[in-house]
């Protein structure tokens, strides 16, 4: 256990109840120092070293995490506890796990966000030590995210996610768009936030406690006992959920999505479409744990009522996200907008695994993890492509910004296949995986959650994802046959103008390597995130 109080101030004690064991937030800790670390070089160095300098240190600073986070593997214990006058845990940080898997992304993936920032941040005159500190701070936040305990830490953490996200949404603060972008992201954001504080207030003012584990066993004992639901906790349970919907992207809390997307940097908006979602997932999951799984010692016969109303509610939301995003996409002729719409479509499925986790939750505990399983290896999967998607988008954007429509307009991808076979087969690889085709890890990541809905006899949810599948090959193949079956538009860039960076390159490649990879070699991906949902759950059933 870390030494704490060799740091503290002379005379200074922590308070009672309070145990910590900062060795396990060591990566969280290196994350923090490298965003400090990545402000000096914009002190200390000539304007023409600044953007790689900042960069180049953010990367070793979340490589060095994710190998020490590999290398610490799960913890039963908690990073930081609180007890109250009867010993119960009333607040901590988890390092189980699940909580293993969810940092090991975020700073992996964290990594190839920054390899991918490379392009864009050089062609910024200032601010690159503050771009890369705010992302980082924002990981951090992520990282933070998958172990919290209790209601208030969730809500902290969370918060730390959402307001750097504001700050990069309108980073380029010359730019009307990303301006836009930053002001809406903040207007609805903080609307989310007040919901979803209020909703912590409610389910607060019933069980009596802010611990997600207590707040479970009053919730089942309640079952138990034949008790029903009180409706301030069922309204505080809806409005909590809400302000989570708001981050995944679900209808009819999507409503900022697509222009912001648009309007925000093409780094920021992969931060979005990646860690900032998983943010909003990972809650969902740690929420599903301790209120609709049952633990493992109830009677088999007992059925929660909440678990089994909220699967038709979770059902319904998920194919009315999913065919709204599909349906959406169809229209649209800028790059990024379909990408904004699509991830829409993609919260749907996430919402299907969620709702097959709460269907079988209420039952067995071990059956809850086969959702789980599907939707953590669907994030490792969408996280990659996404990245190598927008690896492309940001250097088909710098080269192509005098093209009719701008760089994320559909004329700009016109004949890239003739014009840079890198792009187009990096493009093309993350659509097909996009859209769920085989061998790509997209497609196993969509047939997890299929079956996880088939298997708990969500027939009609599993029906519509399948058919929503079919739909969304219109709009992927489309944007697909525009790179390689039409002309190139007049003017457009060719060969050498466009400008891949090595740290793009190393992303496209890797990023294709691991997108096939996931897909003819599933095993070890599938059994990372097998592992994780079963201490997830297995947590749920003490």
């Amino acid at each position: 256990m870390f030494p704490l109080a060799q740091v503290l101030p002379l005379g200074m004690t922590l308070p009672e109840g309070l145990t910590p064991n900062l060795d396990l937030l060591l990566p969280e800790f290196i994350v923090i120092g490298t965003a400090i670390g990545a402000i000096l070089p914009e002190l200390l160095l000539p304007a023409g070293r600044r953007a790689a300098a900042t960069a180049w240190t953010s990367l070793a600073g979340l490589v060095i995490a994710f190998v020490v986070v590999v290398a610490m593997g799960p913890s039963a214990e908690l990073a930081v506890q609180v007890k109250d006058a009867n010993g119960a845990v009333i607040s901590g940080l988890r390092m189980d796990s699940f909580a293993v898997f969810c940092r090991a992304l975020i700073t992996g993936g964290g990594a190839l966000l920054v390899l991918i920032s490379m392009a864009f941040t050089r062609r910024l005159d200032r601010g690159h030590g503050e771009f890369y500190a705010i992302l980082l701070f924002s990981l951090v936040g992520v990282m933070l995210v998958s172990g919290v305990s209790d209601l208030l830490s969730l809500f902290v953490c969370l918060e730390l996610v959402t307001i750097m996200a504001y700050v990069l949404a309108a980073f380029r603060r010359n730019d009307l768009r990303s301006t836009e972008a930053g002001l809406k992201y903040l207007v609805v954001g903080a609307v989310s936030t007040a919901i979803l504080l209020l909703g912590i207030g409610l389910m607060y003012g019933w069980t009596g406690t802010m611990s997600l584990e207590l707040m479970g066993q009053k919730v089942w004992g309640a079952v138990a006992a034949g008790e029903s639901m009180p409706g301030l906790f069922l309204l505080g349970m809806a409005l909590l959920l809400s302000g989570l919907f708001f981050k995944v992207g679900g209808v009819p809390f999507h409503v900022w999505i697509p222009d912001v997307y648009q309007g925000a940097p093409s780094p920021v908006t992969a931060f979005l479409i990646t860690a900032s979602k998983s943010a909003g997932v990972i809650l969902l999951l740690r929420i599903a744990q301790a209120v609709f799984i049952r633990p493992l010692g109830l009677d088999a016969a007992l059925h929660n009522p909440l678990a089994q109303q909220w699967v038709l509610v979770l059902g319904a939301l998920a194919v009315v996200t999913l065919l709204f995003g599909v349906l959406a996409a169809m229209a649209q002729r800028g790059i990024k907008r379909m990408l904004a719409y699509s991830s829409i479509g993609h919260a749907g499925y996430l919402l299907m695994g969620l709702a097959a986790i709460v269907a079988e939750g209420g039952q067995d505990a071990n059956g809850a993890q086969y959702g789980g399983e599907a939707l953590l290896y669907y994030i490792m999967a969408y996280f990659v492509t996404s990245v190598v998607a927008f690896g492309v988008i940001i250097v088909v954007g710098n080269a192509s910004a005098k093209v009719p429509g701008g760089g994320d307009s559909a004329r700009a991808y016109e004949g890239l296949w003739s014009r840079s076979p890198l792009l187009a087969v990096a493009m093309c690889l993350s659509l097909l995986s996009l859209a769920g085709v085989p061998p790509m890890s997209g497609f196993f990541g969509k047939f997890l959650i299929l079956r996880a809905t088939v298997d708990k006899g969500l027939f009609v949810l599993a029906f519509i994802g399948a058919a929503a599948v079919v739909g969304s090959l219109y709009f992927y193949l489309l944007w697909i046959k525009s790179m390689y079956f039409e002309a190139p538009p007049e003017g457009a860039p060719k060969g050498d103008d466009f400008r891949i960076p090595m740290s793009t390159k190393v992303v496209l490649y890797g990023g294709m390597v691991a997108m096939v990879l996931m897909g003819v070699w599933m095993p070890p991906f599938y059994n990372w995130a097998h592992d994780a949902a079963a201490s997830l759950t297995a947590l749920a059933g003490r």
